[in-house]
């Protein structure tokens, strides 16, 4: 038996439909209609990755308070939302919460399972590496998947520490196509990718409002320097 991964969605029909899936795929599958079943039984065991609806029946915004429930919890569990509400707004406020992912229906299975193994692979190779980066303001522990500027945490999701790691290893620009490879998510948009440069960003500057170390190089992609 592989991992467990929970699925919360009110329309038992769907919700049957990717279960049985992961299911033959050999994974545990646990599955709940609203937020409160979901909460409950997370406050007793916490799965390795959660895939989550928007809407719960009347409980419009339920997905999103699993979402946060989790990420308090541990902030390096996986987690998708898997929804038919596709507006960019919609979007970014999950990913700002700590979803890994972000996908409107319909999916295809195939597609949804490749997702999730690139997200069990992201983990596996973060906890291998104990590897630690230090100057004068940052502080990265790969281990803990930590990142601190000027000794306060910055709280990245663990596709958005990927990039970061990107980033920091390499001596020049970073191409898009590169940071799509060190996600390690498989198929990734290239504006997925300037989305995620541009939460990071954001999450610096509530630090520090002066920070500009990740560059653009414009029709290429990244660079972090700090001269």
């Amino acid at each position: 038996m592989k991992q467990t991964i929970a699925i919360v969605e009110d329309d038992a029909q769907q919700r049957g439909y990717y279960a049985e899936a992961l299911r033959a795929h050999n994974y545990r599958v646990i599955e709940f209609d609203s937020r409160q079943s979901a909460i409950d039984a997370f406050s007793n065991d916490l799965p390795d990755l959660a895939i989550l609806d928007i809407a719960l029946n009347a409980d419009v915004g339920g997905g999103y308070e699993v979402c946060r429930y989790l990420n308090e919890q541990d902030k390096s569990l996986p987690v998708i939302f898997l929804t038919s509400r596709g507006d960019e707004l919609d979007k970014i406020y999950g990913l700002q919460l700590g979803a890994w992912d972000y996908q409107t229906k319909p999916i295809s299975l195939e597609y949804l399972i490749v997702r999730i193994e690139s997200f069990f692979t992201i983990k596996q190779s973060t906890a291998r590496s104990i590897d630690e980066k230090t100057s004068d303001d940052l502080k990265i522990n790969k281990k803990s998947m930590q990142c601190f500027w000027k000794e306060i945490e910055i709280n990245l999701t663990p596709t958005e520490f990927s990039i970061l790691i990107a980033l920091l290893d390499a001596k020049e620009a970073v191409s898009i196509d590169d940071l799509i490879k060190a996600t390690k998510q498989g198929v990734v948009e290239d504006n997925t990718i300037n989305t995620h440069v541009l939460h990071i960003r954001k999450k610096f500057k509530k630090v520090d409002s002066d920070f500009s170390c990740i560059q653009t190089r414009y029709g290429f992609g990244y660079q972090w320097s700090c001269e």
